[in-house]
């Protein structure tokens, strides 16, 4: 692999190891929990809340299934719609954030399949309107590294692109940094062991795409 200066998003795609991450804790915070109670009233000022809580989330989730901002609102919305009407039968099996967040990638799987384009496997299809880098979080690099930093991101972005939607999913949420591998895992319908096995194999395949072109 070239040796040129990376963002971190793309150094933790490239070398960081598939590892555990810890579980996201399944208790409802204090404020949540009456907020989920007066929305399930009908308070509809409780469930505004509720949104305003997660709809960072929400949006990201969506936006690392589509690769596009207006599909990824649009996903957004819809998944609100459907947890507002559904929120009845919230059970707290899990916690509500990983129940709104299952709805969302239902959602935005949907919205895919009902799509061709980017996401498309087995070829290079048309350009995305957000570069996939820009579904993790990435701190700026300085000037200096800014232009060759900016080269070896697209090329992952390129190879990111290529790779079966199975493990470029799986990728894109272990390394944003969002979601513990128990959501994942959730959020896919896979055995934990399944999201781990696609984090390393995806890296792999990526880090010898990489080594080819250094």
């Amino acid at each position: 692999m070239s040796t040129f200066p990376v963002t971190d998003a793309v150094a933790n795609l490239l070398t960081i190891p598939a590892a555990d991450v810890p579980a996201a804790d399944s208790r409802e915070t204090p404020e949540v929990r009456a907020l989920i109670a007066a929305a399930r009233t009908g308070s509809r000022e409780a469930f505004g809340d509720l949104v305003t809580l997660h709809e960072r989330i929400v949006f990201r989730t969506a936006l690392a299934a589509l690769g596009s901002r207006e599909d990824a609102q649009d996903a957004a919305q819809e998944a609100f719609i459907v947890a507002w009407r559904k929120l009845a039968g919230f059970r707290g099996d899990s916690s509500f954030r990983t129940w709104l967040l299952t709805i969302v990638w239902r959602k935005a799987l949907d919205r895919r399949r009902s799509r061709r384009g980017w996401w498309g496997t087995g070829r290079r299809a048309a350009e995305p309107d957000v570069d996939p880098m820009d579904v993790l979080t990435t701190p700026a690099p300085d000037p200096e590294r800014r232009v060759m930093a900016r080269d070896q991101a697209r090329r992952v972005a390129i190879e990111i692109a290529l790779l079966s939607p199975k493990l470029k999913d799986t990728l894109l949420l272990a390394a944003s940094g969002e979601y513990s591998y128990d959501e994942i895992a959730a959020l896919l319908g896979i055995p934990l062991g399944t999201v781990k096995w696609r984090v390393a194999e995806a890296r792999r395949l990526l880090n010898m795409k990489m080594m080819e072109h250094s």
